[in-house]
């Protein structure tokens, strides 16, 4: 898995601005005409998003999402975790009401989505990426044929204008490495919201942790595991592109690579054990 060119569906979504009064009318006139023509009243599938402070990288989001290609019924379920921008006035200029969720947290955030969807099935993804086309029914396609009882995919980096893309894909690269060992015997460790796919009613029995803290997605997908297998999808065709934030928080990629080192091989071992239940 190595991307390092950023898809034409991609880019097209891609768009750059710093205030939203600077994005045409007929930008969201489109993203809502896309939403109304998919927004079923009885999905299959509930796409979940969940979003904090993100008005100047959720429009890239619900212009990818109104674009979708499913052959499945689907709703798109947006959870506004108590935001202090324009976060929610976005949404609802793109046709969507959100849902507001004021306590702070990933797991309160997952879980209000996740009690708001009518879909047997939920695709989760996270406000601040951008998602193909196909990226629905790439992940939701395994559940149904039986080959697992959820799946999970990955991520790819969207560089900041005027940076470039191949770092990102290299560092991607040694990452997908780390990735694979991970599905060797410990899955749920390599399972991120952003790219997450699970039935509903098993979802809603185990519950997303009530916190704040950034392990709601592992937490259950190793309790999705007891059910079956977490199968983990690789295509481009469903894999997620978001910002670097997380990598360029420390600076450099050179230095983000350097400072994972250490945890990955004192983590080594985990990868080739089960954890018991």
């Amino acid at each position: 898995m190595f991307h390092p060119i950023i898809p034409k569906n991609i880019r097209i979504h891609n768009f750059d601005y710093q205030d939203p009064d600077q994005i045409p009318e007929a930008v969201f006139a489109r993203i809502r005409e896309g939403f109304a023509a998919k927004q079923s009243g009885t999905p299959l599938v509930s796409v979940n998003i969940i979003a904090w402070n993100e008005e100047s990288t959720i429009l890239r989001n619900l212009s990818s999402l109104s674009a979708m290609e499913s052959t499945f019924p689907v709703e798109f379920i947006y959870v506004d975790n108590n935001s202090g921008d324009r976060t929610s006035e976005i949404i609802r200029k793109c046709g969507i009401t959100p849902v507001s969720e004021s306590r702070q947290g990933y797991g309160f955030a997952r879980q209000a989505a996740l009690e708001h969807s009518l879909g047997q099935y939920i695709v989760t993804g996270d406000a601040d990426t951008i998602y193909p086309p196909t990226w629905v029914d790439a992940m939701i396609k395994p559940v149904l044929a039986g080959k697992g009882v959820a799946t999970y995919g990955t991520y790819s980096f969207l560089p900041a204008k005027g940076k470039a893309r191949l770092p990102y894909a290299s560092y991607e690269f040694l990452r997908n490495i780390v990735h694979s060992l991970r599905t060797i015997k410990r899955p749920e460790l390599a399972v991120g919201g952003v790219n997450f796919c699970f039935p509903r009613a098993a979802a809603l029995e185990i519950g997303f942790i009530q916190s704040d803290a950034r392990m709601e997605d592992g937490k259950m997908a190793f309790a999705l595991s007891k059910h079956g297998k977490l199968r983990r999808v690789t295509r481009l065709k469903a894999i997620a592109w978001t910002v670097t934030r997380s990598v360029d928080q420390n600076g450099s990629l050179l230095v983000a690579a350097f400072s994972r080192i250490p945890k990955q091989l004192k983590w080594l071992k985990l990868y080739f054990f089960r954890k018991k239940h």
